[in-house]
């Protein structure tokens, strides 16, 4: 049976088709008891015809099945339906990052920041393991709030676990496979990195690293072409950064960045040992308060939910609009917005008439940025900007600045600095 929009499967009416690749067709779902809208991917053809492309997929929803993370795409539930296995995702409205190079190259703060979300996944999934093994700029989404999700663990492997692919075959997408992966030998999380170095290389420059006209010049420049430099192509880009795509892009594993926390490191331009920051944290008074609110709707499985979702919000207000789906029964879930809302504005506060915000002179914002570029690396000026466009006072000015620094040290040094 071919799925159309409009037809129904298990609980679940299909609305419009989002993709299809080689490991199946994914779709946009209705949950027709919660009212739900999620995504649904299908094996396709019929499993009864492809023992291993089942045997495959399983392992796909038990590989993505223990990966809870802010930057991942979360899977859901997983159930059969005639003949069929269903893989119930997190719908992740956005554009992929495909779709988004079509335009050409991306801001440098934008890239950096994607692929550090990028890197942020990878981590979480190599210490448990995982190795994605199919990076590239299709597999990853963007939401409108800049916020990544990596997708599609259609042929990741956990280590320890028995290989399903022939011996010899070459698993990825062309462009971006490691050298590792060309010639079908051992992988480990170095080659995820490299494919994570040809995706940061094309969003700098707008074009990839290794290019030819056939199947096997690609391949076999993967092997033996050295890229051009990014700077060479994209003159506006600091030499630095252009020597970290390069050490990404080693073809010798033990020459690339050996974790994505190293490789995250490198791209604030500190030293290795800086732990992998994702998003900022937020509020824990006004999560608590959150937290609380949804605990009188759903009882003790609030504490897990605010757990899971707060990491990957940038304010209290998308995490209480993701909390509320949560919530089954219509009322009570009307009711948990209705208290948001009283609690009033949880983003930055309203500036009065009276307060108005200070135009800053350029002297001032170029020494914040100067201040806070050690601590965060090159992103500083854009959260300067961001910082200076709320903040009333100097004070108020570092104080935000301080709360994008990760470590308790290092922000009480920067405000210690901070002019008076």
């Amino acid at each position: 049976m071919t799925l159309q929009p409009g037809d129904t499967i298990g609980d679940y009416q299909i609305l419009s088709v989002l993709g299809k690749g080689g490991m199946g067709k994914v779709f946009r779902v209705r949950n027709v008891i919660s009212d739900r809208v999620e995504a649904m991917k299908v094996v396709l053809p019929d499993l009864s015809s492809n023992p291993d492309l089942a045997d495959r997929f399983l392992r796909e929803i038990r590989v993505h099945a223990s990966l809870t993370h802010p930057n991942i795409a979360e899977l859901r539930a997983a159930l059969r339906v005639d003949n069929r296995i269903l893989m119930i995702l997190e719908l992740v409205e956005g554009v992929s990052l495909d779709e988004r190079l079509r335009q050409g190259p991306i801001p440098l703060s934008d890239a950096i920041s994607y692929t550090a979300q990028v890197l942020a996944a990878l981590g979480f999934a190599h210490e448990r393991g995982i190795i994605h093994r199919d990076i590239k700029p299709a597999n990853i989404i963007v939401r409108p709030d800049g916020v990544v999700k990596l997708t599609d663990f259609g042929i990741a492997r956990s280590s320890g676990e028995r290989m399903i692919t022939k011996t010899g075959m070459a698993l990825g997408s062309l462009y971006y496979m490691s050298p590792e992966q060309v010639t079908a030998g051992p992988l480990d999380a170095r080659s995820d990195l490299y494919s994570v170095g040809v995706t940061f290389y094309e969003m700098l420059t707008g074009k990839r690293p290794i290019e030819g006209d056939s199947e096997y010049s690609i391949l076999n420049g993967h092997l033996m072409q050295i890229p051009v430099p990014p700077v060479e192509r994209n003159p506006q880009l600091p030499g630095w950064l252009s020597e970290v795509v390069l050490k990404a892009l080693a073809k010798k594993p033990e020459e690339r960045y050996q974790t994505a926390e190293g490789f995250a490191a490198a791209l604030r331009n500190q030293e290795e040992t800086v732990p992998l920051r994702s998003l900022p944290p937020l509020d824990p008074a006004q999560v608590a308060a959150v937290e609380s609110r949804l605990t009188a709707a759903l009882g003790p499985i609030a504490k897990h939910l605010v757990e899971r979702e707060a990491p990957g919000c940038r304010n209290l207000d998308e995490l209480q609009e993701k909390l509320a789906e949560q919530i089954p029964d219509t009322r009570e879930r009307e009711k948990f917005l209705r208290g948001a809302q009283k609690t009033g504005p949880i983003t930055a506060p309203t500036v009065s008439l009276e307060t108005p915000v200070p135009t800053w002179d350029a002297e001032t914002l170029r020494a914040a940025k100067q201040a806070l570029t050690p601590h965060i690396g090159p992103i500083a000026g854009i959260l300067v900007e961001r910082a200076a466009r709320q903040a009333r006072t100097l004070r108020d000015l570092y104080e935000a600045l301080a709360a994008e620094i990760p470590s308790t040290r290092d922000r009480e040094a920067f405000l210690n600095k901070a002019p008076r």
